[in-house]
Order: structure tokens, then C-alpha cells, then sequence
């Protein structure tokens, strides 16, 4: 069995982060079917539309969580965790990360309250002025989901900041605990007939199981950390942070156009019904690649400290067999769950009809294996503190944005499937590969 999980690439921090997806994909599975059972199409449309809309908090975050990641785990190459659960070593390294911590605090809580401030009534009146029946109740799921979603955006940094610091199996242990509780509360609310309420329960159980593992297991680490002595050696959020961030923001911004985007514009355009069985099948081929990406994003802030000792062999060495199995593990799982979709389609099952038509999936299928290629390659690249997949990530945006809103409008979701499928082929991978390659070569000559 050891020798069997050693091929697969299947340490410790890896278990841990695939129970976590696993758990995550079951109880999305679970979910699913409770949706299909006590929501309506048109709920179901709201259900999605509701999470697509939230989404654009990156708006405001600008990347920031994946900045402070990559920053806490170049000063971690100079710090260790001690037995009593904080950080020892290099004074300059703990002085950087508490400025880091600082920083994010303030920029964080401006951030959920921006989302208050700005999501709330902006979805609102999307949703208002699109509403297609009047029987929906969705004002009130719709306040507390945001209420909600700002406390998770509050703490959010706080995990990237200790998967920077090495606690990457803590983290994905924490994020399974916070699904078991947010799934089993909406689960709960599901089947009681709460309808819509189902997303905002979700969220509240997500907070509250972060905010309580907090207080109990990490509440040395922060309070040895916060009251280090300070002195002039910080991170200058001006010259080192930003110059990255900005472009890891553009990125982010990117993201939305290219994964959820396509839900608010079918909603707009085709109605709720088509809007949940696009959202529906995005939702699970996400589920799908989270397993695929739980074996990049638990070696991933590793990268950092190795190139800050410019150890690149140990780098490639970690990072080309785990692109390899984690993309050999999604070709599977995707090639099961089409499978399903066509036989359910053929078979006539009702909840079939939830999802897209089996050949617009299997498409939607194979550009989530392209973009996950790219999202592989831009972790290699991104944690040299540097992002030349910038300008790749706004064509696609805007190629995927101009063809959702055209083919989306005149075809709906198999017209913009087909148009995120043929971008993310000739352009995402095609185009991705070429920096990728060439630019691992010059930084381990360069750096």
C-alpha cells in the first residue's frame, strides 16, 4: 500500500489536502442532489446566479491572499515552528511577517466591508431587475449570504498566511471540518424546506468553524507574533508587495470572467432554468478539479522557500510529477463523470436534466483539464514573485467575456461552452506553455 500511495505522490500534507477535497466533492454530490430534490429549476438558477454574483469580491481583494501566501513562505525558508506552537529563528524574517500580518488585517477588513457595502445592493438590483418569478424569495437569503460571505473574507488571509508558514495539512484538516459543519447546517435547511436560505446557513457554518479553530489552536501563534518586537525591518507593502500584487489582481480579475462569468450572463439572457444547468455543471467540474489540484496546492507553498534557496532541482523534481499524476487523476475522474452525464441523458433520469447537454459537458470537461495545465504552470511561475502569465490571463478574459456575452446571448450555454473550450485550448495551453517554458529557463540561469 505504501509503495502504491509513494507512486501516486501521496505524503502526508497530500492526504490531508485530498480528504478535504474528497469530502468536499461528496458533500457537493450530496448537495446536488438535495438541490435536484427541494429546489425548483428556478431556485436552483438563484442558487448559482447567488455564488457567481459573491464571486466578485475579487474585485476587491486584487489577489491579495495568494500575495501573502507566496511572502510567508519566502521568510518561513528563515523560520521554524517551535514546540509550543510559534516561530523561531531569523529576527528580520518574524519582524517581515508581522508587518505582513498587519497589513492584511487592515486590508482585509476594508474589504468585507466594501463587499457590504458594494456587493449587497449591487446584487440586488441584478437580481431585481432580472427577476423572472415572483414566488422566488430571494431578498433575505441574499442579505445574509453577503453578511456571512464578509466574515469568511475577514479570516480568509489568515489561512493563506498559515499554509505560507508550512501548516498546509492544519489548513485542509480545517477546511474539512468547515464543509462537514457548513454542509450538514445547509443539508438541514434543504430538507426543512428553508429553500435559498441553504447557501447563506452554508457560509455562516464555514466562519464560525474558522473563527472557534482559531481561537482554540492558533491563538499562541498570532499573540507571539503580534507582540514580537518591532523594528524597522518590514515588508514594504509599496516596493515589494505591490509591484507582484498588481498583477496577481489582474489575474484574480481575469478568473471571474474566465470561471463565473457565464451563470450571471445565461441568467441575464436565457432565464433561470438554463442559468442553474450551467451553474450545476460548473459547480461539479470545479469539484472535480479541486481533487486534481489538491496535489499541486499542498506542494505549492513549498516553491517559494526552495527558490529562495535557489534549489531548482528540488523544485522541478517536486513539481513535474505532481503536474503529472494530478493530471492523470482528473483525466479519470472527468472521464467517469461524462459517463455518468450520458448515461443519465440516455436513460432519461430526472435530475439529468439539471445539467448541460452531455457533448456541451464533455467540452466543459476537457477546458477545465486545459485550464488546470495552465493554473499548474502559473504556480511554478508565480512563486518567484513574479506573474508573466499576466497578459495571457486578460486575453482570455476578455476573448471568454466577448464570446460569453455573444455566443451565450444567441446560443446559450452550449454556445458559450464552445467559445471557453476553443479559447482555453489554442490560446490558454498553447500560449501558456510557450511562457512557461521559456521562462523557467532564463530565471535558473538568471536568479
Amino acid at each position: 500500500m505504501k509503495r502504491f500511495l509513494d507512486l501516486l505522490g501521496i505524503d502526508k500534507t497530500v492526504a490531508y489536502t485530498l480528504g478535504a477535497r474528497g469530502w468536499n466533492m461528496l458533500s457537493g454530490f450530496l448537495t446536488l442532489l438535495l438541490i435536484v430534490h427541494f429546489l425548483s429549476a428556478d431556485e436552483q438558477g438563484y442558487y448559482y446566479t447567488f455564488a457567481s454574483v459573491l464571486a466578485m469580491q475579487v474585485v476587491f481583494e486584487l489577489g491579495m491572499s495568494y500575495v501573502i501566501m507566496q511572502f510567508a513562505s519566502h521568510e518561513m525558508a528563515h523560520l521554524q515552528w517551535s514546540s509550543n506552537d510559534t516561530i523561531v529563528g531569523s529576527a528580520m524574517a518574524k519582524s517581515r511577517l508581522r508587518s505582513l500580518i498587519l497589513l492584511i488585517m487592515k486590508w482585509y477588513g476594508a474589504i468585507a466591508a466594501f463587499v457590504v457595502f458594494f456587493i449587497l445592493p449591487g446584487g440586488w438590483f441584478f437580481f431585481h431587475i432580472n427577476q423572472s418569478s415572483s414566488s422566488i424569495t430571494w431578498q433575505g437569503p441574499w442579505i445574509w449570504l453577503v453578511m456571512s460571505a464578509a466574515v469568511n473574507i475577514y479570516v480568509m488571509p489568515l489561512m493563506a498566511l498559515l499554509e505560507g508558514c508550512g501548516r498546509i495539512a492544519e489548513v485542509a484538516r480545517l477546511r474539512m471540518l468547515q464543509n462537514i459543519v457548513g454542509s450538514i447546517a445547509a443539508w438541514s435547511v434543504l430538507i426543512s424546506g428553508g429553500g435559498l436560505y441553504a447557501a447563506s446557513v452554508l457560509n455562516t457554518g464555514f466562519a464560525l468553524t474558522v473563527l472557534l479553530w482559531l481561537w482554540k489552536t492558533k491563538r499562541n501563534f498570532f499573540r507571539d507574533l503580534l507582540s514580537a518586537e518591532k523594528n524597522s525591518i518590514g515588508i514594504n507593502w509599496k516596493k515589494e508587495i505591490w509591484p507582484f500584487q498588481m498583477k496577481i489582481a489582474l489575474s484574480s480579475l481575469c478568473g471571474f470572467f474566465i470561471f463565473q462569468f457565464f451563470t450571471p450572463v445565461i441568467f441575464a439572457y436565457r432565464g433561470v432554468v438554463e442559468a442553474g444547468q450551467i451553474g450545476m455543471s460548473i459547480n461539479v467540474a470545479n469539484a472535480v478539479a479541486n481533487i486534481a489540484m489538491a496535489w499541486m496546492n499542498s506542494k505549492a507553498p513549498n516553491f517559494g522557500s526552495l527558490i529562495a534557496k535557489k534549489n531548482y532541482v528540488a523544485l522541478d523534481a517536486i513539481f513535474f510529477p505532481t503536474l503529472f499524476r494530478s493530471l492523470a487523476i482528473l483525466g479519470f475522474l472527468s472521464t467517469i463523470l461524462c459517463a455518468v452525464i450520458f448515461g443519465a441523458h440516455e436513460t432519461g433520469m430526472k435530475f439529468a436534466l439539471r445539467f448541460l447537454d452531455p457533448w456541451t459537458f464533455l467540452l466543459l470537461m476537457l477546458a477545465t483539464t486545459l485550464n488546470y495545465i495552465s493554473y499548474a504552470q502559473a504556480a511554478y511561475l508565480r512563486a518567484h514573485k513574479e506573474d508573466p502569465f499576466l497578459v495571457l490571463s486578460v486575453v482570455c478574459a476578455v476573448l471568454i467575456g466577448i464570446s460569453t456575452m455573444v455566443l451565450g446571448r444567441r446560443y446559450g450555454a452550449d454556445g458559450a461552452i464552445v467559445g471557453f473550450f476553443m479559447i482555453s485550448c489554442f490560446i490558454g495551453v498553447g500560449w501558456g506553455s510557450k511562457i512557461f517554458f521559456s521562462k523557467r529557463k532564463e530565471w535558473q540561469i538568471l536568479k
